[in-house]
Protein backbone atom coordinates (compact mmCIF):
# COMPACT_ATOMS: atom_id res chain seq x y z
CA UNK A 1 0.00 0.00 0.00
CA UNK A 2 2.75 2.47 0.95
CA UNK A 3 4.81 1.46 -2.09
CA UNK A 4 1.99 2.54 -4.41
CA UNK A 5 1.45 5.79 -2.50
CA UNK A 6 5.14 6.71 -2.39
CA UNK A 7 5.70 5.68 -5.99
CA UNK A 8 3.05 8.13 -7.14
CA UNK A 9 4.66 11.07 -5.28
CA UNK A 10 6.54 13.29 -7.79
CA UNK A 11 9.05 14.40 -5.15
CA UNK A 12 9.90 10.81 -4.20
CA UNK A 13 10.28 9.91 -7.86
CA UNK A 14 12.55 12.93 -8.37
CA UNK A 15 14.76 11.83 -5.47
CA UNK A 16 14.89 8.27 -6.81
CA UNK A 17 15.81 9.53 -10.28
CA UNK A 18 18.59 11.71 -8.83
CA UNK A 19 20.00 8.85 -6.78
CA UNK A 20 19.80 6.51 -9.78
CA UNK A 21 21.59 9.08 -11.92
CA UNK A 22 24.37 9.35 -9.33
CA UNK A 23 24.81 5.57 -9.13
CA UNK A 24 24.76 5.22 -12.90
CA UNK A 25 27.39 7.94 -13.12
CA UNK A 26 29.85 5.85 -11.12
CA UNK A 27 29.11 2.71 -13.13
CA UNK A 28 26.61 0.98 -10.85
CA UNK A 29 23.83 -0.69 -12.81
CA UNK A 30 20.43 -1.99 -11.78
CA UNK A 31 21.52 -5.58 -11.16
CA UNK A 32 24.52 -4.44 -9.13
CA UNK A 33 22.24 -2.28 -6.98
CA UNK A 34 19.89 -5.23 -6.46
CA UNK A 35 22.73 -7.51 -5.39
CA UNK A 36 24.14 -4.81 -3.10
CA UNK A 37 20.69 -4.36 -1.51
CA UNK A 38 20.57 -8.10 -0.82
CA UNK A 39 24.08 -8.25 0.67
CA UNK A 40 23.51 -5.21 2.89
CA UNK A 41 20.15 -6.62 3.99
CA UNK A 42 21.75 -9.92 5.01
CA UNK A 43 24.38 -8.00 6.99
CA UNK A 44 21.51 -6.16 8.68
CA UNK A 45 20.08 -9.53 9.70
CA UNK A 46 23.47 -10.51 11.15
CA UNK A 47 23.60 -7.20 13.04
CA UNK A 48 20.18 -7.88 14.54
CA UNK A 49 21.33 -11.36 15.49
CA UNK A 50 24.33 -9.79 17.26
CA UNK A 51 21.96 -7.44 19.10
CA UNK A 52 23.36 -4.41 17.27
CA UNK A 53 19.91 -2.95 16.76
CA UNK A 54 20.84 0.54 15.56
CA UNK A 55 23.35 -0.85 13.08
CA UNK A 56 20.73 -3.32 11.90
CA UNK A 57 18.17 -0.56 11.34
CA UNK A 58 20.71 1.64 9.53
CA UNK A 59 21.82 -1.20 7.25
CA UNK A 60 18.21 -2.18 6.56
CA UNK A 61 17.50 1.43 5.54
CA UNK A 62 20.44 1.35 3.10
CA UNK A 63 19.23 -1.96 1.70
CA UNK A 64 15.73 -0.54 1.27
CA UNK A 65 17.07 2.55 -0.49
CA UNK A 66 19.06 0.46 -2.96
CA UNK A 67 16.04 -1.78 -3.52
CA UNK A 68 13.92 1.29 -4.29
CA UNK A 69 16.46 2.67 -6.75
CA UNK A 70 17.30 -0.46 -8.76
CA UNK A 71 14.04 -0.33 -10.73
CA UNK A 72 14.63 3.34 -11.60
CA UNK A 73 18.13 2.47 -12.76
CA UNK A 74 16.73 -0.24 -15.02
CA UNK A 75 13.97 1.94 -16.50
CA UNK A 76 15.93 5.14 -17.04
CA UNK A 77 19.49 4.01 -17.73
CA UNK A 78 19.10 0.55 -19.27
CA UNK A 79 15.97 -1.51 -19.77
CA UNK A 80 14.00 -3.77 -17.43
CA UNK A 81 15.00 -7.39 -17.86
CA UNK A 82 13.75 -10.79 -16.80
CA UNK A 83 17.08 -11.39 -15.04
CA UNK A 84 16.66 -8.17 -13.08
CA UNK A 85 13.17 -9.20 -12.04
CA UNK A 86 14.38 -12.58 -10.83
CA UNK A 87 17.24 -11.00 -8.87
CA UNK A 88 14.90 -8.45 -7.29
CA UNK A 89 12.26 -10.96 -6.19
CA UNK A 90 14.88 -13.39 -4.88
CA UNK A 91 16.89 -10.69 -3.11
CA UNK A 92 13.83 -9.38 -1.27
CA UNK A 93 13.03 -12.83 0.07
CA UNK A 94 16.65 -13.43 1.14
CA UNK A 95 16.71 -10.13 3.06
CA UNK A 96 13.36 -10.80 4.75
CA UNK A 97 14.51 -14.25 5.85
CA UNK A 98 17.86 -12.99 7.17
CA UNK A 99 16.23 -10.16 9.11
CA UNK A 100 13.44 -12.19 10.74
CA UNK A 101 15.96 -14.90 11.76
CA UNK A 102 18.28 -12.25 13.18
CA UNK A 103 15.48 -10.56 15.11
CA UNK A 104 14.15 -13.81 16.58
CA UNK A 105 17.55 -15.36 17.30
CA UNK A 106 17.86 -14.28 20.94
CA UNK A 107 14.14 -14.06 21.70
CA UNK A 108 12.54 -17.49 22.21
CA UNK A 109 9.14 -15.82 22.69
CA UNK A 110 9.31 -14.86 19.01
CA UNK A 111 10.04 -18.37 17.69
CA UNK A 112 6.45 -19.51 17.19
CA UNK A 113 5.04 -16.12 16.06
CA UNK A 114 7.94 -15.72 13.63
CA UNK A 115 7.30 -19.25 12.31
CA UNK A 116 3.65 -18.36 11.66
CA UNK A 117 4.74 -15.17 9.92
CA UNK A 118 7.20 -17.01 7.68
CA UNK A 119 4.44 -19.50 6.85
CA UNK A 120 2.17 -16.64 5.80
CA UNK A 121 4.99 -15.29 3.59
CA UNK A 122 5.27 -18.70 1.96
CA UNK A 123 1.58 -18.75 1.14
CA UNK A 124 1.53 -15.11 0.01
CA UNK A 125 4.50 -15.44 -2.34
CA UNK A 126 2.96 -18.61 -3.80
CA UNK A 127 -0.25 -16.71 -4.61
CA UNK A 128 1.79 -13.78 -5.91
CA UNK A 129 3.85 -15.92 -8.29
CA UNK A 130 1.01 -18.21 -9.36
CA UNK A 131 -1.36 -15.35 -10.22
CA UNK A 132 1.35 -13.41 -12.03
CA UNK A 133 2.45 -16.44 -14.05
CA UNK A 134 -1.12 -17.39 -14.91
CA UNK A 135 -1.91 -13.91 -16.20
CA UNK A 136 1.27 -13.93 -18.31
CA UNK A 137 1.65 -10.19 -18.12
CA UNK A 138 4.31 -8.26 -20.00
CA UNK A 139 5.51 -5.00 -18.49
CA UNK A 140 8.45 -3.29 -16.77
CA UNK A 141 8.25 -5.77 -13.88
CA UNK A 142 8.81 -9.50 -14.05
CA UNK A 143 5.36 -10.01 -12.51
CA UNK A 144 2.64 -7.39 -12.21
CA UNK A 145 0.30 -7.56 -9.24
CA UNK A 146 -2.33 -5.29 -7.70
CA UNK A 147 -1.44 -3.10 -4.71
CA UNK A 148 -2.32 -4.83 -1.48
CA UNK A 149 -2.47 -4.04 2.20
CA UNK A 150 1.14 -5.17 2.54
CA UNK A 151 3.96 -4.36 0.18
CA UNK A 152 7.71 -3.97 0.65
CA UNK A 153 7.54 -0.74 2.69
CA UNK A 154 5.20 -2.23 5.29
CA UNK A 155 7.55 -5.19 5.76
CA UNK A 156 10.48 -2.86 6.40
CA UNK A 157 8.47 -0.82 8.92
CA UNK A 158 7.50 -4.05 10.67
CA UNK A 159 11.14 -5.15 10.93
CA UNK A 160 12.18 -1.83 12.46
CA UNK A 161 9.29 -1.90 14.94
CA UNK A 162 10.05 -5.50 15.93
CA UNK A 163 13.74 -4.68 16.37
CA UNK A 164 12.94 -1.74 18.63
CA UNK A 165 10.39 -3.46 20.86
CA UNK A 166 12.57 -6.57 21.15
CA UNK A 167 15.52 -4.45 22.30
CA UNK A 168 13.55 -2.64 25.00
CA UNK A 169 12.83 -4.99 27.88
CA UNK A 170 9.56 -3.41 28.93
CA UNK A 171 8.24 -3.65 25.36
CA UNK A 172 9.56 -7.11 24.47
CA UNK A 173 6.19 -8.76 25.19
CA UNK A 174 4.75 -6.83 22.23
CA UNK A 175 7.06 -8.64 19.79
CA UNK A 176 4.95 -11.80 19.38
CA UNK A 177 1.81 -9.70 18.95
CA UNK A 178 3.46 -7.68 16.19
CA UNK A 179 4.21 -10.97 14.43
CA UNK A 180 0.62 -12.15 14.85
CA UNK A 181 -0.76 -8.88 13.43
CA UNK A 182 1.67 -9.01 10.51
CA UNK A 183 0.70 -12.63 9.84
CA UNK A 184 -2.99 -11.71 9.73
CA UNK A 185 -2.27 -8.86 7.32
CA UNK A 186 -0.18 -11.18 5.13
CA UNK A 187 -3.10 -13.62 4.94
CA UNK A 188 -5.50 -10.81 4.01
CA UNK A 189 -3.08 -9.57 1.33
CA UNK A 190 -2.70 -13.07 -0.09
CA UNK A 191 -6.47 -13.49 -0.21
CA UNK A 192 -6.82 -10.11 -1.90
CA UNK A 193 -4.37 -11.08 -4.64
CA UNK A 194 -5.92 -14.51 -5.06
CA UNK A 195 -9.39 -12.98 -5.51
CA UNK A 196 -7.94 -10.52 -8.03
CA UNK A 197 -6.26 -13.35 -9.97
CA UNK A 198 -9.38 -15.52 -9.99
CA UNK A 199 -11.42 -12.57 -11.23
CA UNK A 200 -8.94 -11.85 -14.04
CA UNK A 201 -8.66 -15.51 -15.03
CA UNK A 202 -12.45 -15.94 -15.15
CA UNK A 203 -12.75 -13.30 -17.87
CA UNK A 204 -12.82 -14.28 -21.54
CA UNK A 205 -9.38 -14.57 -23.10
CA UNK A 206 -7.89 -11.17 -23.83
CA UNK A 207 -10.39 -9.29 -21.71
CA UNK A 208 -7.78 -8.45 -19.07
CA UNK A 209 -5.97 -6.32 -21.62
CA UNK A 210 -8.97 -4.12 -22.40
CA UNK A 211 -8.64 -0.61 -20.94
Amino acid sequence: MLDSFLGADPEIRRIQAGAARALSGVGIGANSATIAACVVGVIAGIAFGRRMVMWGIALLAISAALDAIDGTLAREFASPSQLGGVLDLTGDRVVETAVIVGLAWHHPALYFPALLLVGSWYINITVFLAVGAALERRGPKLIEYPPGILERSEALIFFVALAVVSAVGILAALGPWLCYVMTALEIVTGAQRLIFGLGMLSRPSGAEHVR
